[in-house]
């Protein structure tokens, strides 16, 4: 399988990180933390998000093989737009090999927490709700990264932290995969790149596309994956976990419906 253009990159960058200086770094990570902007986005003002000029920009492209920020920006047009302008996505192989994987460690786990702070809030919530149908081990993160870092020192490597983000990236849920690593607690991350900070730092990572239409990013893509890997799991646990959704119905009806 050919190798796709986030994959390439992020060869290129470890590749010369090293060399790189304080400014060309600054760039860099700044590049990464926002690549889906860079579309959209003049050199000028790419320069001016990563508090550098533009000529450490148009530099940096260089160094990573690029024939200026006109090419690596085609580039990222290319992989991140791709109904636009492409009709390339995510490999199905490399995405249902994903789903697969964050499935099953998803059911073998003792425990699950899950986390999103801010926009990726509503997936935190929706992933919980959903899979609560079936595992009451179940638990969602509290809305504090302090607090939601304070509850990592109660769990093990049997647990397993779920986190959400997409560009720009939290930086609370980055540090809190980082502690849950540094604690041998197994990660899991739903993200929109697998260059994005969570991705490189997870045991497990969901790269889901997330597109942009005038103002607004589309969303809609980060809730079928978490349903696509609900339903592998409750695939994996067959009739019991058909049971347990069937007693869950049978109970809303029973209240006559939510409240």
């Amino acid at each position: 399988m050919p190798e796709s253009f986030l994959m390439i990159l992020s060869k290129k960058i470890k590749q010369h990180y090293k060399e790189l200086t304080p400014k060309l770094k600054q760039a860099s990570k700044s590049i990464l933390n926002n690549l889906n902007q860079i579309p959209f986005q003049t050199i000028r003002e790419t320069a001016s998000q990563a508090n550098v000029s533009v000529l450490t920009i148009s530099r940096l492209n260089k160094i990573w093989g690029y024939k200026g920020y006109v090419d690596f920006q085609s580039q990222v047009r290319l992989e991140f737009y791709p109904s636009e302008y492409n009709t390339n996505q995510i490999q199905p192989d490399a995405l249902n090999h994903s789903i697969l994987s964050a499935a099953n460690i998803l059911t073998k786990s003792e425990s699950v927490y899950i986390s999103g702070f801010r926009s990726a809030k509503s997936f935190a919530l929706y992933m919980n709700y959903m899979g609560r149908m079936v595992f009451d081990n179940f638990f969602l993160m509290p809305d504090s990264g302090l607090s939601a870092a304070q509850d990592l020192a109660h769990l093990s490597s049997k647990n397993l932290l779920v986190a959400f983000s997409t560009a720009p990236y939290s930086t609370e849920t980055v540090r809190l995969i980082k502690t849950a690593k540094s604690l041998n607690i197994k990660t899991l991350s739903f993200t929109d790149s697998v260059l994005s900070p969570l991705a490189q730092h997870s045991d497990y990572y969901v790269e889901v596309k997330i597109m942009k239409e005038n103002k607004l990013f589309r969303m809609a893509p980060m809730l079928t994956a978490i349903e696509q890997v609900l339903e592998a799991c409750f695939n994996i646990l067959g009739k019991d976990a058909d049971k347990k959704i069937d007693y869950f119905e049978k109970r809303i009806k029973a209240i006559n419906g939510y409240w």
